[in-house]
């Protein structure tokens, strides 16, 4: 279960698997643990990077700190 961001309502945080970089990243999903998103990452292809992060299910929009 995706923990609720503290810092803005309404979103949550995990690790996402993006492609590129923010504004215009391509967003593959967001996950609760580190290995779910690298086997997600792996899937997604080889442009596709972990990165840990808020994210907010209603606009599908990611705030985004360091790539891991």
């Amino acid at each position: 279960m995706l923990h609720s961001d503290l810092r803005y309502p309404g979103r949550v945080e995990g690790w996402g698997v993006v492609q590129g970089n923010a504004p215009g990243w391509k967003f593959a999903g967001v996950f609760e643990t580190l290995q779910e998103a690298r086997t997600a990452a792996a899937y997604a292809g080889s442009n596709y990077e972990v990165r840990w992060g808020s994210y907010d299910p209603r606009d599908k929009a990611v705030v985004s700190g360091n790539s891991c």
